[in-house]
């Protein structure tokens, strides 16, 4: 059992990280986190007041994973798809995240926050992408959204698995026939 001077609030937050990445939210309790640090639970709470700021701090430094996953695609040279490809690589490298974060109901999970930031981010691009326009935008994300998130869930709980290359082409298509076809209603309206 380590000493308790080496117990700190972070590496109480970082344990409590890894338990979230590897096995899940569900896991993720007193007695776990503790066995994990090979101490009793009570030192677990002179760092934090309960549970819930535990389970808040792993959730936190889990979206600062994920945001990192999303700011990479950003800086794709093609942001918006670089934006679905990573959030299909986050759901493939970390499914308990994944799951956690967009696969799941329990509104109760302590420190998720209520919108994803980065939606209006890529939502911009959609909208630079359909020359400005702000419904056709709304359209393509909402769309690409629904294969984007599909794929990332075939991924995340192991049903598929797509190369980077499938991804691409995938990818490509569905947005190119996408752009086409609002396009072409547009002309039309």
């Amino acid at each position: 059992m380590p000493p308790r001077s080496s117990l700190t609030k972070e590496l109480i937050a970082e344990t409590a990280y890894s338990i979230l990445r590897s096995k899940g939210y569900e896991r993720l309790n007193a007695r776990y986190l503790a066995s994990e640090l090979g101490v009793s639970t009570m030192p677990l709470f002179h760092y934090y007041e309960n549970m819930d700021e535990i389970k808040k701090a792993a959730v936190l430094k889990g979206v600062e994973t994920y945001n990192r996953y999303m700011q990479r695609g950003m800086e794709d040279p093609l942001p918006f798809k670089g934006a679905g490809r990573a959030y299909i690589r986050f759901a493939k490298e970390e499914p308990e995240l994944f799951k956690i974060f967009f696969m799941t109901a329990d509104e109760n999970i302590v420190g998720l926050p209520d919108k994803d930031s980065n939606t209006a981010i890529v939502g911009s691009v959609a909208t630079e992408i359909m020359n400005g326009s702000q419904d056709d935008g709304s359209r393509i994300l909402k769309n690409m959204w629904l294969i984007t998130h599909g794929i990332a869930t075939l991924e995340a709980t192991g049903k598929m698995s797509f190369s980077e290359d499938e991804l691409s082409e995938i990818l490509s298509e569905t947005f190119l026939g996408l752009k086409k076809q609002i396009m072409r209603e547009d002309k039309y309206e």
